[in-house]
């Protein structure tokens, strides 16, 4: 796979470097692609990869006490699996998984990647700040578990499933929002109705129609925004407009 072909490619961080950057990682690359569920990243697992995920969506949540942990962060095609071998780290507290039907993403060695960096200053930097900025989405998350209502928090979360999707059509079931955000599926019902009936969402067997993305912005209020304006701020444009 050459630097000109990745630059078209649908992961933006990819897109966003330079094209002396791309030409570093781009012999590297691989397109694996992985299943809904699977383990994208391990704890205690040594990392031997880093992913840039193209149609492919990974969850993170911490992983122990219970399977019903609250997501804490979201990596779709803005970003990269794998972050820790860039902080000097070769494994992740964090368990990643593959969410919904699976898809594919663009896969470089640990080795090759940690070369370019220090090869590239520019690239080492544009790689860093994404990892800054899901440290911001990852505050964003803590402080809106910690004190959002629930239909607040759930407005957050299906926007920002809605910025890493190509359509307005998300495969998520009650069940899924549930377990992703530690809430009683009763719980979620009852916001799914109340969003449903002021037109903002409509459910159906297996999915969820965002209808209007700026009425759901006015719900998420202040707890939507913050890291996606950093991202466009600091790397590339990003997410839908409401």
């Amino acid at each position: 796979m050459n630097a000109e072909q990745t630059g078209q490619h649908v992961n933006l961080l990819l897109r966003s470097l330079s094209f002396s950057d791309l030409a570093l990682i781009s012999p590297h690359l691989t397109r694996v692609t992985l299943e809904d569920g699977e383990i994208v990243v391990e704890p205690g697992a040594k990392l031997t990869r880093v992913l840039f995920p193209e149609k492919l969506l990974i969850t993170f949540r911490e992983p122990h006490f219970s399977d019903n942990r609250a997501h804490v962060g979201i990596v779709g095609r803005e970003g990269l699996a794998g972050w820790p071998l860039l902080l000097g780290s070769d494994h992740s507290p964090f368990l990643g998984l593959a969410q919904f039907h699976g898809g594919t993403a663009l896969s470089v060695g640990a080795e090759p990647l940690i070369w370019a960096c220090r090869a590239s200053p520019s690239l080492n930097d544009k790689l860093l700040r994404f990892v800054h900025n899901f440290m911001v989405q990852m505050a964003c998350t803590i402080v809106s578990n910690a004190s959002d209502p629930n239909e607040r928090r759930i407005a957050r979360w299906l926007l920002m499933m809605h910025d890493r999707a190509d359509e307005d059509l998300l495969p998520l079931t009650h069940d899924h929002v549930s377990a992703a955000l530690n809430i009683r599926r009763a719980s979620v019902t009852d916001c799914f109705h109340v969003l449903e009936g002021i037109g903002l969402i409509r459910c159906k067997r297996g999915k969820l129609i965002v209808r209007d993305r700026a009425g759901l912005q006015a719900v998420a209020a202040k707890s939507y925004g913050m890291a996606e304006a950093h991202y466009a701020q600091s790397l590339c444009p990003f997410g839908k407009q409401g």
